[in-house]
Formats: structure tokens, C-alpha cells, sequence
């Protein structure tokens, strides 16, 4: 795993120092090395910071060049069948002196400068190749999303890219905030792709590649979609191809020249990769948890040990307070380019740096909640696609009216059923697009109404809404549920879940690998009926009942539990102080977009228990403080939040 940085610029190189801190900011990310390669006449640069994974010799160094051409490569990722891609290009004549994936991708690029093997890689991966035969620069990232790539336009012509913000600051002097992307942080709770915090800075979108020619450049998508029909015709069929195809992703990603572990929160998604590494990677398996010893609402040890000592794994837990979890906010504050509201990201963080004392890198469960239909709202999309029509009953215009007047604390058992009360008739709206969006957001339009200096929020809301829509993937007569699925795994999947673990981890320079994003799962499950995934109230039902003998008995019907932190509680009390001083600070709230006595009263309206508004006030709190630490005296854009979707 490593990190990339480079530019082209048609009228000349830059000073030598821009590159050198664009790498520089990339150094957790690869603290094992760096290299830089420049060719003056085309106005190419190139920077790489290496995390040494496989091939640890220096023949695996980056930027990968060849003087013919020029050629160069620089590239984050793994590819888990390069070993299968190396022994073809052998029997076609290569020569390889390394023994790492990066060789056999450079190799390929070389034969095919058109990039037409792309849908042959099976890894995560996000790179830039220079050919300067052709003169075109290339940037191309994975399918799912699992590594990043930023892009941005610079003066003359050309182009810059990189695998964080920080690391594109330095050759970006003038930036502007996106509106829309202030409005869809707070609605939604992430930046979706191609969007980011900056106006003319972009994320390439997962399964996409960027071809830069001349001035110009154009993006495509490169991966192809996901099957339409099942390849398996029954449900024991399924099960048998599912327990196959898993055991030959998590052995793949078990393959390193250095200590691989697995993050084992206890979950059933962990436990099964745990249990899958256990019985066929060989050797005994270091598993890695967070426990929070005497709050029992967030501790998962308990299941994390059934699973340790069923498979002798060498197992080390990280006892926390919560005291710990918020101490950590500044630290994860100060690693993120652009606001990030997904409070997990806290735990995450924490569980990284303990699992990169042992080893460099760790597997994961993540993918699997959005294959298997894991979360508790896809069961209300079920009930919601039954019970739809009660929309246009006369009761529930008032019914609704009533229950969002009811207080509400999430904390506790009755105020979670209200909460999740209030959301239910929220998505039971007469428009299926709105359905759909009332589900995925975490502002309603009446709290961002009162956020927002002036405009329509429910103009936004549409906004929102086009953005969902746009991602659906399926045809408008599809299974709902599985729609949903595929929606979230092309947005918030890539844009919150998986940037959440490789940002954290990567701020510890800890590489992690999740099976369930092999594409051969993917393709396997997507298309599967939807009430294989969800059978009636059971979630995971394929994945439950493939790997039931592998989980120890006390995992069969556990609750699902989120990687959560009381983030609503310490916003009515220890982080209250922190709220308002973000707000009332003039040189972190944005006065032209967002109303400060609306947001102070949201604050106190939480404070007092009269509303619940957990998720929209950290999603603020992420933006001022990213605001404050990263983007001070950058202004908002003019342009018209409205019109930005």
C-alpha cells in the first residue's frame, strides 16, 4: 500500500519543492520509502511513498519507469491474482526483476497502453501511468472505490492527482468550498464522487478511468456492471458457490511478504473471514478487537473471544473508555482533507494503531452489511415497499405531524423507537424517489431548513434525491431492496464506509483488505433474489446460513451491533462547548450559507432533549473543525448549492 502524487503541466515542471510536499504529505501512507521521476519535456511528475508489502527489495520501488517511451507507473493497491497474470506474461516472453504485483501491472500497461485488461485485476488499486510514446496520462481506480484518487485541473492546461487532499494543496493555491457539497455533507453525512469539499477538486469515481491528451482529458467507466441474472439457480446452490468463492478471496488476501491479522470486531462478517483465514491460510491467525470494558452497549468482546477460541487465534483486545474514543476526535480530525462525518471513524482509528503494533496488514469485514442486506433500515425498505400506499391516506399527514413533535434521545430504548418511528414515516412518502432518499439521509428537510441562511430545502432535498436516483443501477420496475443495495454499494459504501478504513488506517500506515469486495463475490451475490438476502426480519440470510458451522453458537442470532460511539450523549454534554464554539467562531462557520442562530438552536434544542438531532450536529462539528484546522480564510464559491446536482 502507498501513496501517489504527481502532475503534468504543458508549460513546464514546477519547482522541485511542489512535488517533494505533495509526497511529503503522503508519508503515512508509505513510510517505508519514497521516489520521484520527472520528464521536463512533457511536463510530467511523478511522487510515491512506498508501504512495503510484497517485494520487499528495492526492484519493487516506484515511480516503475523505462527510459524507452518514456514509460512510468506509480501505484497504490494490491492486485490478488498477480501471481496468475505474471505466470501469462512469462509464457508470452516477459522478464520480471521483482516478485511483486507492481512489475506485472507496469508490464501490462506496457503491452496495452489502451488499458484494455483493466477488468482482468482482481485487488484495489488506484494508479497513474505515463506513456510517453502516445503522450497520454492515465489515472484509473479499482471498481468498488477501495482506493482513492483525486483529481483537479492547474493553470496551462494540465492536470494534478493524488490520494489525498493534502497531498494536492500544495499545487492548488486557489481553492473555493463547494456549497453543494456543504449541503450534501450535512444531508447525507459524506461528499459523494465525483464531488469533493472544493469546487474544482474531483474524485475519480470508482470503476472510472481519467485519459489526459493534449489539454484535454476524458473520463470513462471502465468496469463493467453488475449481472442482471443469478448464475446459480437454487438457494443451496447459492450457498455452496458463496462458501467457495469467499474461502478463494481470504486466502488471496492473506498473501504478503509481511504479518497479516484480521480485525475481529465479533460481528457475524469478521468472524467469518476470521474463521475462512483460520482454516486455510495456515498457521496460527492474529485477530485484533476494541473492547469497552463495563458498557455493555458498545462492547463486543465477548463474541470477538468465542470466535478466538474456537480457531486458537492469537488474539489481542484493546480495552477503551469512552473517555479514550472522544480523546481521539483531534488526532482523526487532523487526518482528514476534507469533512467527514462518519463518527465510527473514532474506534476505527484506535483499533488501526493497535493492529499495526502486530502487523502491517489486516483483513476486514466491510462489503458484506451491503451485500447481504445487513443493516436494520433494509428491513423497514421491505416494509416500506408493502405499506407504501398508507402515504395517501388522510391519517398520516397529521400522524406525522404528531410523532416528529415527540422528544427524542436515541440513547435510550424508547427514544431509538421513536427516532426510528419518526424515519419509517419519513420514508413512507408517495414518491419512490423520495422513499428511497429519506432512507440514505440523515437531515430531514424541516432541521435543514432551519440550518440554512435562505434557499428552498426542499429544492436540496430534490437535489439529493437526482443524486440517489442516478445511482440506482437497476431498472425502475426492479426488487427495491436490491436496488437499495446496489444503490449504497456505489455510494456510500465507497464514499464513507471504505474511506473511513482507508483513511484511518492508512494514518498508521496499516494496509486492509476486505474480501467481501472481491469481485467474484460481488458478481456471485448482486444479482441473487433479494429474499435469499433478507428472509422476512433475518438479515444475511445466504451469508448465516453458508457459514453457520463455522460460527461459534452464541454468534447464530446475536442483534446487529454498528461500530458506535454515544456521540449524541457527549454533544449534550462534554462536546457541547465544542459545538458552540465552532459556531459562534466567525472563522470557522459559514456565515453566507449557514445560519448560526438556527444551528445554536438545533444545538440546544439537543441539549434539552426537545429533539435528537445527533447526526446533523457532528456532521457540522466535522465541518467546522475540518474548516478551522485545514481551510481557514478558503471562502465559499458563489455558485448555487441548488443547481449542483
Amino acid at each position: 500500500m502507498c501513496g501517489i502524487a504527481g502532475y503534468i503541466r504543458p508549460s513546464g515542471l514546477l519547482d522541485a519543492a511542489v512535488l517533494e510536499r505533495m509526497t511529503a504529505a503522503l508519508h503515512c501512507r508509505g513510510p517505508d520509502g519514497h521516489g520521484f521521476w520527472t520528464d521536463p519535456a512533457a511536463g510530467v511528475a511523478f511522487g510515491h511513498t512506498r508501504l512495503a508489502v510484497i517485494d520487499l527489495s528495492h526492484a519493487a520501488d516506484q515511480p516503475m519507469i523505462e527510459q524507452a517511451g518514456p514509460l512510468a507507473l506509480i501505484y497504490n493497491g494490491e492486485l490478488y491474482n498477480f501471481a496468475e497474470l505474471r505466470a501469462e506474461l512469462v509464457a508470452q516472453g516477459a522478464t520480471f526483476k521483482s516478485t511483486g504485483d507492481t512489475a506485472v501491472l507496469f508490464e501490462l500497461c506496457r503491452r496495452d497502453p489502451e488499458l484494455r485488461f483493466l477488468p482482468r485485476l482482481n485487488g484495489m488499486f488506484a494508479f497513474a501511468f505515463w506513456d510517453g510514446r502516445t503522450q497520454m496520462l492515465s489515472l484509473v481506480r479499482d471498481r468498488t472505490g477501495v482506493k482513492p484518487l483525486l483529481h483537479a485541473p492547474i493553470d496551462g492546461g494540465g492536470i494534478a492527482f493524488a490520494s489525498e487532499m493534502s497531498a494536492l494543496r500544495p499545487v492548488l493555491p486557489d481553492l473555493s468550498i463547494s456549497p453543494a457539497s456543504v449541503i450534501q455533507l450535512l444531508t447525507l453525512g459524506f461528499i459523494g464522487a465525483p464531488a469533493t469539499i472544493f469546487e474544482r477538486v474531483f474524485k475519480l469515481e470508482p470503476g472510472h478511468l481519467l485519459r489526459w491528451n493534449a489539454g484535454h482529458s476524458e473520463i470513462r467507466r471502465w468496469a463493467p456492471g453488475v449481472a442482471a441474472t443469478p448464475s446459480v439457480g437454487s438457494f443451496g446452490d447459492a450457498k455452496v458457490r458463496l462458501r467457495d468463492t469467499l474461502r478463494r478471496a481470504v486466502c488471496d488476501r492473506l498473501v504478503a511478504d509481511v504479518p497479516v491479522g484480521v480485525f475481529l470486531s465479533g460481528g457475524i462478517d469478521s468472524s467469518i473471514v476470521t474463521a475462512m483465514a483460520a482454516q486455510y491460510g495456515g498457521g496460527t491467525i492474529k485477530t485484533f478487537s476494541v473492547g469497552f470494558p463495563g458498557e455493555p452497549a458498545f462492547d463486543e468482546t465477548r463474541y470477538a473471544q468465542a470466535v478466538a477460541d474456537r480457531y486458537a487465534t492469537q488474539h489481542t483486545i484493546l480495552p477503551l473508555s469512552l473517555e479514550d474514543i472522544r480523546n481521539a476526535i483531534p488526532a482523526v480530525f487532523d487526518h482528514l482533507g476534507e469533512p467527514f462525518a462518519d463518527s465510527s471513524s473514532l474506534p476505527t482509528y484506535l483499533l488501526s494503531r493497535l493492529t499495526r503494533q502486530h502487523v502491517t496488514v489486516a483483513l476486514s469485514g466491510d462489503g458484506a452489511d451491503e451485500l447481504f442486506a445487513g443493516y436494520r433500515r433494509y428491513v423497514a425498505v421491505r416494509l416500506i415497499e408493502r405499506f407504501g400506499w398508507l402515504a395517501n391516506s388522510p391519517l398520516y399527514a397529521p400522524l406525522r405531524r404528531a410523532v416528529e413533535m415527540l422528544p427524542t434521545r436515541r440513547e435510550t430504548r424508547v427514544g431509538s423507537k421513536i427516532s426510528q418511528l419518526k424515519r419509517a414515516l419519513r420514508g413512507l412518502d408517495a414518491r419512490r424517489e423520495s422513499r428511497y432518499a429519506n432512507w440514505m439521509r440523515i437531515t430531514d428537510d424541516a432541521t435543514l431548513a432551519r440550518l440554512l441562511t435562505n434557499g428552498d430545502a426542499a429544492q436540496f432535498a430534490r437535489g439529493i434525491e437526482k443524486y440517489l436516483w442516478s445511482h440506482r443501477g437497476l431498472p425502475r420496475d426492479s426488487d427495491e431492496l436490491n436496488a437499495h443495495l446496489l444503490t449504497e454499494w456505489t455510494t456510500s459504501l465507497p464514499d464513507d464506509m471504505l474511506t473511513k478504513v482507508d483513511l484511518m488506517s492508512m494514518a498508521h500506515s496499516l494496509e486492509v483488505r476486505s474480501p467481501f469486495l472481491d469481485f467474484r463475490v460481488v458478481d456471485l451475490v448482486a444479482p441473487l433474489p433479494a429474499e435469499w438476502k433478507l428472509a422476512g426480519w433475518r438479515k444475511k440470510h445466504l451469508l448465516i446460513e453458508a457459514f453457520t458451522g463455522d460460527l461459534p453458537p452464541l454468534l447464530h442470532h446475536r442483534p446487529k451491533q454498528g461500530f458506535e460511539v454515544p456521540v449524541g450523549p457527549w454533544l449534550r454534554g462534554p462536546l457541547y462547548q465544542l459545538a458552540r464554539r465552532l459556531i459562534e467562531d466567525d472563522r470557522a462557520f459559514f456565515g453566507p450559507l449557514l445560519s448560526r442562530p438556527g444551528a445554536l438552536a438545533l444545538l440546544e434544542d439537543h441539549r434539552t432533549g426537545r429533539a435528537d438531532h445527533t447526526s446533523t450536529l457532528w456532521s457540522l462539528v466535522a465541518l467546522l473543525s475540518w474548516h478551522e484546522r485545514h481551510a481557514a480564510g478558503v471562502s465559499l464559491a458563489a455558485s448555487q448549492p441548488a443547481n449542483a446536482w
